[in-house]
């Protein structure tokens, strides 16, 4: 049976890079609709943004969230459900995916999502926080430790939740349509940040979780050239170049800041495929 997917393309900053991104997914997957959500702040970009980016980018729709970018950052789930609240629970699809402007996807959804079946709620190297360990930012400060606390309270008041924690990363989750509807009707709290959030939900709505396979594990060094949460430490092109030259690479890249646009590209392989793609 096909499954009707849906992307949401999450933004905040560097149109250009983000007019090529939604490109390349528009490439990859003919007739797969494309609605942005822009979390940055107000002001002028803001205000430009709402003017313009719809059509400048080529989105679908274009919701922007009433919240400041950096509680947008840190909770993307909720700002999520606004979108689904307000526009998505109007659209026709399956599953969702969520794409944050700064992931490559080198190949189309249905391929590189294969192995997450369409009712279970796909993370990026989901792990028990016993082995992240209590460095993790979203649980080692005073403020994040509480707040994470308080989410764990709001758990088992109403759930009875008694089992184990997990955090992933949010880059590249993807969700049926059911465990959005239920999600949204549970309203969650902004305690902890979205990386908690989504493991802690799908246990609570006894949705089964499924590894995207874009990272081989949480403590990997060797992934990190290729797929990484660091903040500081961006992908290059010619790495991305190199592994989309293998018929067996990597095709899901993190953080990719930058456009290909105008770099030199090897002849005739998947490289050069791309940066003609704009991706």
């Amino acid at each position: 049976m096909s499954v009707t997917r849906v992307v949401v393309f999450r933004f905040h900053r560097d149109p250009l890079v983000c007019q090529a991104r939604i490109g390349l997914v528009r490439r990859l997957n003919p007739g797969v609709g494309v609605h942005g959500v822009f979390g940055g702040p107000g002001g002028l970009r803001g205000g430009a943004f709402r003017l313009t980016g719809r059509r400048a980018l080529g989105l679908d729709t274009l919701y922007m969230s009433r919240h400041s970018g950096s509680w947008n950052w840190k909770n993307g789930d909720l700002v999520l459900l606004d979108w689904y609240r307000d526009v998505g629970h109007r659209l026709r699809f399956d599953v969702l995916h969520l794409l944050d402007w700064d992931l490559l996807l080198a190949e189309p959804l249905d391929r590189l999502y294969a192995k997450v079946p369409a009712g279970a709620v796909g993370l990026t190297v989901p792990t028990p926080l016993s082995v992240i360990g209590d460095d993790w930012r979203w649980i080692a400060g005073d403020d994040e430790a509480r707040e994470w606390h308080d989410l764990l309270a709001f758990a088992r008041a109403r759930f009875g939740y008694d089992g184990t924690p997990y955090g992933c990363l949010a880059d590249g989750p993807c969700f049926p349509r059911a465990f959005l509807d239920d999600y949204a009707a549970c309203d969650p709290p902004d305690f902890g940040n979205d990386e908690l959030r989504y493991p802690l939900f799908a246990q609570l709505l006894d949705y089964p979780v499924v590894d995207t396979g874009f990272r081989s594990a949480w403590h990997c060094p060797q992934d990190d050239p290729y797929f990484n949460d660091l903040g500081d430490r961006n992908v290059e092109w010619e790495t991305v170049a190199a592994e989309l030259a293998k018929p067996d690479g990597r095709r899901a890249f993190h953080p990719v800041r930058s456009s290909s646009r105008g770099r030199r590209a090897r002849s005739g392989g998947r490289s050069s495929w791309i940066r003609r793609s704009g991706g």
